[in-house]
């Protein structure tokens, strides 16, 4: 009988279908494992624009995590949009019982614009619920907002002195190239780059966090994780298809 590994994914829901739960479902899939989720909030948004953001009750979601890690043989988690710190809250609690991998996306705002968490809730995650994370994965414009818009290296050192150990850092572009940076400990590691695409992509935050879930629970190495998720990430790139807003991410074989 075959036995797939199980990731939890917590995350919201993009109705446009280019990111969040089905983005990490999507990767997941790719990597033969088999994806729960917990819903964090739902959404009304496009591949252009972030309208609105509904959290899901605060009650309800500590029941469906309760019973999720209670009925299911979970080998790590990922998180994404998280609306309020009534949420941050209830995965915290689960998180101090855990002993897996935990990536988390700090997703501030949709890709196509729409702010998810206002200031005061985001200051809530960023020192009490990432520095709880193996791997926190923003991009270089959420990295400068989670540390008063310093420097990369003054953004990561002012990080790591909030308790976040390990940070890769995404999506900066360096002559016609993107380049991602991973920092253990306040130390530039690894630096991985892929050829600039002059094109807008939906949902590349998800997808390259959850693959670097995905490597971890196979035992590879933090830095082997990253690499592998980049090239990973640079191929559904190159296979995206059109959208009238931002451009969405193809899963294939």
């Amino acid at each position: 009988m075959n036995k797939k590994k199980v990731i939890l994914s917590i995350s919201g829901h993009d109705p446009s279908g280019g990111a969040g739960l089905q983005t990490d479902i999507l990767t997941s899939k790719l990597f033969n494992f088999h994806c729960v989720s917990c819903l964090t909030c739902q959404t009304i948004q496009t591949t252009e624009k972030l309208f609105k953001v509904a959290s899901t009750d605060q009650k309800f979601f500590k029941e469906s995590l309760k019973h999720l890690k209670k009925s299911t043989d979970i080998s790590g988690i990922k998180v994404g949009a998280i609306p309020n710190k009534d949420i941050a809250l209830e995965i915290i609690n689960i998180f101090s019982s855990l002993d897996f991998p935990i990536v988390i996306d700090p997703i501030i705002f949709a890709g196509g614009g729409g702010k998810f968490l206002n200031k005061k809730d985001l200051m809530f995650c960023r020192d009490l619920l990432y520095p709880r994370s193996n791997l926190l994965t923003p991009n270089h414009k959420e990295l400068k907002l989670l540390s008063n818009n310093r420097s990369e290296k003054d953004s990561v050192k002012f990080l790591y002195d909030k308790g976040i150990e390990n940070i890769y850092v995404t999506g900066r572009l360096n002559k016609g190239t993107i380049l991602n940076s991973l920092y253990s400990k306040g130390i530039l590691i690894d630096e991985t780059t892929s050829k600039f695409l002059n094109r807008d992509f939906h949902g590349t935050g998800c997808a390259i966090s959850t693959a670097i879930l995905c490597n971890l629970v196979n035992k590879k190495k933090l830095k082997d994780a990253c690499s592998n998720s980049h090239k990973f990430l640079s191929k559904l790139v190159q296979d995206s298809f059109e959208t009238s807003g931002q451009d969405i991410l193809n899963f294939k074989k």
